[in-house]
């Protein structure tokens, strides 16, 4: 089996141009406001660990996940402002290992394996399921029906934790789809994975993603902290509201925050999609 210390070694010329790169990325993510300076830090390692690890099919992967979910928030933002968030629209560092820490544990692992291909699978898949599941947050708050709670389908407010709306539910699989079928459009070029591939791994990272995010939402609604501000009178991720109201715990954990709940999503879609490679 190759040591991992041996794939570092002899990638060292991909390992530099994948650090320039990702910083390339993140400085313009930074400029258009979309992370943290410790975000920022944390994505270029995530970044660079990714592509040296993973390959540049890998770093494509994470660059779409990237680029699609801050425009999507944006977009949100600017069409329901009022719904707050943890954390606001900018990413710190614990958010984006909380969504990129798996994929890049996964990519060394795939480095360090003699079959390289289930791990690479499981990359994608983990890296589908953030990207539905931030998909199917900011398209679901922009819907106007009232969403209802995964586990009990009671109706509650647009951006509880654990609610689902039909644009919500397309908005992940959405989300999932544009990951799997990128992943196969790199594989059926040859540039990552063996071609053959190409089409079962689209459906394995689509289904692993989705089931990720669906994942997400039951967390969500069960052990996720959920918070309300009485002054602004809505709900919200932050122990203290941004108008300064320390907010009322509606419901979960309070150690169990939003980055924990992804962390443990992401990796599910990993799992799904291992036990796919491995069982199919």
């Amino acid at each position: 089996m190759p040591e991992l210390t041996d794939f570092l070694l002899f990638n060292v010329s991909r390992w530099n141009l994948a650090c320039l790169a990702a910083g390339l990325v993140v400085m313009s993510g930074r400029r258009a406001g979309a992370l943290t300076r410790s975000g920022a830090l944390a994505a270029v390692s995530v970044g660079t660990v990714l592509v040296g690890a993973g390959g540049w099919w890998a770093g494509v992967l994470i660059v779409v996940f990237f680029v699609s979910s801050n425009a999507l928030g944006r977009l949100r933002r600017e069409i329901q402002p009022r719904l707050q968030a943890a954390k606001g629209g900018r990413r710190d560092a614990a958010q984006v290992f909380a969504n990129g820490g798996i994929p890049t544990l996964l990519a060394l692992a795939a480095a360090s394996a003699t079959d390289k291909v289930p791990w690479l699978i499981a990359t994608a898949a983990a890296i589908a399921g953030a990207n539905a599941d931030t998909w199917a947050t900011e398209i679901g708050r922009t819907s106007m029906r009232m969403p209802r709670m995964i586990t009990t389908w009671q109706h509650a407010p647009s951006g509880s934790s654990g609610a689902i709306s039909t644009r919500g539910t397309l908005g992940a699989l959405a989300g999932a789809t544009t990951i799997g079928l990128t992943a196969s459009i790199g594989t059926a070029a040859g540039w990552w994975l063996p071609d053959r591939l190409a089409v079962p791994m689209m459906f394995a990272v689509t289904v692993a993603g989705f089931a990720g995010a669906l994942v997400d939402s039951v967390l969500g609604a069960t052990v996720q902290a959920q918070y309300f501000c009485p002054r602004c009178d809505v709900v919200t991720e932050l122990a203290v509201h941004r108008c300064g109201t320390s907010t009322e715990l509606r419901r979960g954990i309070r150690s169990v925050t939003n980055d924990v709940v992804n962390a443990i999503a992401v990796s599910a879609s990993a799992v799904v999609a291992l036990g796919w490679y491995w069982l199919c």
